[in-house]
């Protein structure tokens, strides 16, 4: 009996960005199951509604994070444990806590801990720029990876 070789071979980092992928399918699975029923109703009848009520309909905010800004995006996302890490690029990693707290505060219900590391865009090294941290217990805690030489 001889052994075959496999026709390919998976390193760890393979491993590693299948595991994010798998996160990430499963994150995209439990949002559409657990989906929150919409507070407002569509007319069951046609209605003519002037433009302010139209307007006003509309412009709600979304309950859902938004994972793409004009100035930064969700790179990866893993979660175990009751802990969600978020990797981010963004344009002015200054802004982390603007972006963190647009990313956290609608799910930070459903965990014990939110990471979010900010890379500087265009950045692919494994050291982000910045990294805001949030617990029930001590909130917002921010720690800079880019100190001046």
């Amino acid at each position: 009996m001889s052994l075959r070789p496999l026709p390919f071979v998976i390193g760890l980092r393979g491993w590693l960005r299948l595991g994010l992928g798998i996160c990430a399918v499963l994150l995209l699975i439990r949002h559409l199951i657990h989906q929150p029923t919409p507070t407002q109703s569509a007319p069951s009848e046609i209605e003519v509604a002037g433009v302010d009520a139209v307007a006003d309909w509309t412009t709600e905010e979304p309950a859902e994070p938004l994972l793409v800004n004009e100035s930064w995006y969700v790179r990866n996302m893993a979660t175990a444990h009751g802990a969600f890490v978020i990797e981010v690029e963004a344009e002015d990693p200054s802004q982390t806590e603007a972006i963190a707290h647009a990313l956290i505060e609608p799910i930070q219900d459903d965990y014990d801990e939110i990471l979010v590391y900010i890379h500087q865009l265009g950045d692919n090294s494994d050291l982000p720029a910045r990294r805001m941290q949030w617990t029930g217990r001590d909130g917002y805690i921010e720690l800079a990876y880019d100190w001046p030489p």
